[in-house]
């Protein structure tokens, strides 16, 4: 699984969704004062010098922001990749649905008939449909605008929690589960320097995850790429590596 991990420069990392700016300034200082990374982002790449950032948008980030040079990641195929979405949970529903009512550029109702639904939302347990009004739709860059002001009017200003698809629903609150987009949807989006919204896409990865390898943070910043410090880590690692088969509980506080 080692010869998953690939030393990137950074120029050529790209990311698919926006960031939240209270959660990077977090990490970024945690790993300035550690002085390394814990767990590489696990990236899929669309052409020779081009890398996307599936799982660790915040963790790549915070490496820019350090002024790192280069990222070691873990390399995905698409073969192993599944796509879902997170659904978000708010309890304090009506703040939010007085900002929703407020944007002439969506709409909720029962059952709308559109094939460019932003969301099922559930208030207080009852299902609604979110789409946006229907002469916006085709523009994907209007789309995308709209959807993040749909996740700002509550990201920053009330708690929530993200929820997967196969949870229960909550029955008091509300509940945004958002539409799933396909693979070649997002690699749409890159190529256009369209960014989704923070925390809406969840890649589930049907391989293995390498963690804890605590990549020293002077490889990923010093202007010269090693290649013997690079064999040297991999070495190292390929010494402490172990596999669990079982299911892990990770707590990370």
């Amino acid at each position: 699984m080692l010869n998953d991990l690939k030393v990137i420069p950074t120029e050529q990392i790209y990311l698919h969704e926006e960031y939240e700016h209270e959660r990077l300034k977090k990490l970024s200082h945690k790993i300035k004062n550690e002085q390394v990374l814990k767990n590489p982002p696990i990236a899929l790449q669309l052409a020779e010098d081009k890398y996307l950032i599936l799982d660790g948008a915040h963790r790549t980030l915070s490496l820019k922001q350090l002024n790192c040079k280069r990222m070691v990641v873990q390399v995905v195929k698409a073969d192993y990749l599944s796509i879902g979405a997170w659904s978000h949970h708010i309890s304090d529903s009506e703040g939010v649905l007085e900002v929703l009512k407020s944007n002439s550029n969506i709409f909720l109702s029962e059952n709308i008939e559109s094939e460019n639904l932003i969301a099922t939302v559930f208030i207080n347990g009852i299902k609604y449909d979110l789409a946006i009004n229907p002469e916006m739709e085709k523009d994907m860059e209007i789309k995308i605008r709209i959807w993040k002001e749909i996740v700002n009017a509550y990201t920053n200003k009330y708690p929530f929690t993200r929820i997967t698809n196969d949870e229960l629903i909550p029955s008091d609150g509300i509940v945004f589960s958002y539409t799933l987009l396909e693979l070649y949807q997002i690699k749409q989006l890159v190529e256009s320097n369209l960014l989704l919204p923070a925390g809406v896409t969840k890649f589930k990865l049907n391989c293995g995850r390498i963690l804890n390898l605590n990549i020293p943070l002077s490889f990923l910043i010093r202007e010269d790429f090693v290649e013997e410090d690079w064999n040297e880590l991999l070495e190292l690692w390929g010494k402490s590596i172990r596999l669990y088969t079982d299911p892990v509980l990770l707590c990370e506080v």
